[in-house]
């Protein structure tokens, strides 16, 4: 199901289920941490951010206090969609969305530079986004 506003009730009758045994079902699933929120799904052109690209960054030490501090500060950027740590040649690939590139420039140099960790960065500007989000994944069963 891609409708995250979707009743139980109508969630029950899709999946073939009891509305009780349904609830229960999601409940478990939000317990366990398989189903961890709910959220709308933003176009960010059509909320000023019309600039999106993809930076890599590369850290001067790879010390854990480092890594935290950077991880830290990042979850906190708003210009920030998601970012993931990576292995290879960079340390961190993020998404990010600016109003325009002289937001980009303020987010570098009011906000990235002053860290004081970053030893490289690259950025890769998005054309066209393809695909957002991401659609529920099917279980993938491990062998026995």
């Amino acid at each position: 199901m891609l409708d995250g506003r979707l009743t139980n009730s109508k969630l029950a009758k899709h999946i073939g289920l009891s509305e009780s045994a349904t609830l229960e079902r999601v409940r478990r699933l939000e317990e366990s941490g398989i189903i961890h929120g709910y959220r709308a799904q933003v176009e960010p052109s059509q909320v000023g951010r019309t600039l999106e690209l993809f930076m890599t960054f590369t850290l001067k030490n790879q010390n854990p206090a480092e890594i935290e501090r950077f991880e830290a500060i990042v979850r906190e950027m708003d210009e920030v969609l998601t970012c993931a740590q990576t292995l290879g040649q960079a340390d961190f690939i993020a998404h990010i969305a600016v109003a325009d590139i002289q937001a980009l420039s303020q987010f570098i140099n009011q906000k990235l530079l002053p860290l004081g960790c970053i030893d490289r960065m690259e950025s890769m500007t998005v054309l066209n986004m393809l695909k957002r989000g991401h659609p529920p994944l099917p279980a993938i069963n491990s062998p026995t």
